[in-house]
Order: structure tokens, then sequence, then C-alpha cells
């Protein structure tokens, strides 16, 4: 692994050296201090409302009707999801320039992400739950998975 991708060892794609790219520090970033980021406060952005965004209402975006869209087909083109060791712990597909699907290592559909705004992501589970969790463009080439409250685990994708 380039370890130029790693937030352990490049400090400017890492948000506990970075504060542009906290978001305990940079509220523009974070969809509890920044209206226009929350699904709650925002229904353009809401997949139970849109369903454009919404795999469970938009088939395809779905990685159960389109395989291509899922880790394990031999043809797919992702990003991988790695824990603060950088040890690998999922997978992530781009299903449109507003959803990305969520796998974990097994493959296992876990979620979706749904576009906030520049570089933001909001986190639904696969019963269109927000979880509260967010990820954030960490600038360079990937983003970092922010916990509700914008606590970040070392969790990245890269």
């Amino acid at each position: 692994m380039d370890p130029n991708l790693s937030p352990a060892n490049n400090k400017s794609i890492n948000p506990e050296k970075n504060a542009a790219i906290n978001p305990k520090v940079n509220w523009n970033i974070s969809p509890e201090h920044n209206a226009t980021l929350n699904p709650d406060t925002n229904a353009s952005i809401n997949p139970i409302i849109v369903n454009d965004l919404n795999p469970n209402k938009n088939k395809m975006l779905n990685p159960m009707y389109h395989n291509e869209l899922h880790p394990q087909n031999p043809n797919w083109e992702g990003l991988f999801v790695f824990d603060i060791d950088d040890e690998l712990m999922g997978y992530v597909s781009s299903a449109s320039q507003n959803v990305i699907l969520y796998f974990d290592r097994s493959y296992k559909w876990l979620g979706y992400f749904v576009r906030s705004g520049k570089g933001t992501y909001n986190f639904y589970n696969t019963n269109d739950q927000w979880t509260g969790q967010f990820g954030c463009y960490d600038g360079i080439t990937g983003f970092n998975f922010f916990e509700k409250g914008g606590e970040w685990k070392g969790v990245h994708v890269k």
C-alpha cells in the first residue's frame, strides 16, 4: 500500500492533524452543525423522500439487482475501506454521482452513503435509517468515515 494514502503516515489526510477535514473543528462539514448537510432538515438529500437516492426504491442503485456494483463481481470497480491500522475492513462502490454503496469484508451489504454536500456523505443502513455517521473527503483521494458526533475511529476509504 502507498503510505501516502494512510492517515497514520500522511498528516494532510488525517482529521486529527488537519482541522480543515475535521468536522469537530470545521462545522461546515458536520451534518450536526450545518443544516444543509443534515437530511432531517434538508429534504433534497433525504433518500426516504428522494427515491433517486435510495437503493431500496431505485433498482439501478441496488447491488442485489445490479451485481456489477457488488465487490464479489469479477468486473467490480470500487474503493477499499481500511481501519486505523490500515487493515482491510470493507469495500465501497459508486452506484451514482450521489450514492455510494458500503460492504463489509465478507461482502455483506451494510448500507449506503448519500452525498450531502461537496465532499460529504451521510450513511444509511439497509433499512434506510440515517445512522448519524458520515464521510468527509480527505482532500486527496478518498474520505474519512466519522461516527455520530464527528468522532473519527480511523476508518478511511481509498
